[in-house]
């Protein structure tokens, strides 16, 4: 086990053999906020499961240079969760997004839907899929995970159903379901999709839609969580089940 270091991350094509080039606003923190400099010793990641101790060789110019010393690659944890969350207004979404990559949530794409609240033209989305993977990276070296949580721009309901009837297995948070979440669990699975609505909730309809997708409507009990908090309590279950925490 490599001893505890500050982490940083650098996409794959910042990395060589022996090599590695922390981005621009990596190296600033590094250098301006950890006050990292040679021959400092660093943990660097490249966000797929590689990760790095490192010695700082320079800190010139805008971008951190090290020389790796040693390299390992780490396993992600099975089944890999993928969650689908209703659009939420205010910073809502960003807070689930950053609670989930902080989790280990494998994926996190947010979808439109009838009674979906935040509305986002083209423009504002792309603002949003950034934040949300610069939220998602940052929670990833926070909680020293070597995989960064995939996000992008908000997905339409057609688009969320066709996924939904390609995932091996797929759970929807619904207020009207009778099966409890537990029960909907069995067997072993790579891969598991929960869908969580919106402020609003999803609709009959909407529910109907994705459970003839395949995807199996699910309680948590008699209590309604906020859209913010059913996410991460369903997750932090999901991993509980599956032993990957406790």
């Amino acid at each position: 086990m490599m001893a505890q270091a500050p982490w940083f991350y650098a996409p794959p094509e910042l990395w060589s053999a022996d090599s590695v080039t922390l981005p621009p606003d990596e190296s600033h923190h590094a250098t301006k906020v950890m006050r990292v400099a040679p021959p400092d010793v660093i943990t660097v990641t490249n966000g797929r499961g590689l990760v790095a101790r490192c010695a700082v060789t320079s800190t010139q110019g805008p971008s951190l240079a090290a020389d790796v010393l040693e390299r390992e690659e780490r396993r992600a944890l099975r089944p890999q969760i993928a969650v689908y969350q209703g659009a939420a207004k205010g910073q809502k979404t960003d807070y689930v997004v950053e609670t989930l990559a902080e989790l280990g949530a494998a994926e996190t794409w947010v979808f439109e839907s009838e009674r979906a609240v935040a509305k986002w033209d083209k423009a504002k989305q792309d603002r949003l899929a950034d934040r949300w993977a610069n939220l998602a990276r940052s929670a990833a070296k926070q909680s020293r995970n070597p995989y960064s949580m995939k996000t992008g721009s908000a997905v339409s309901w057609v688009e969320l159903v066709r996924r939904i009837a390609k995932e091996p297995l797929a759970i929807v948070l619904w207020e009207e379901a009778s099966l409890p979440l537990r029960t909907a669990l069995t067997g072993a699975s790579d891969r598991l999709a929960l869908v969580v609505g919106p402020e609003g909730g999803l609709t009959r309809s909407e529910a109907e839609a994705l459970a003839d997708a395949g995807a199996q409507l699910v309680s948590l009990g008699p209590r309604i969580l906020r859209t913010e908090n059913a996410a991460p309590v369903t997750v932090s279950a999901l991993l509980y089940h599956y032993g990957l925490i406790g």
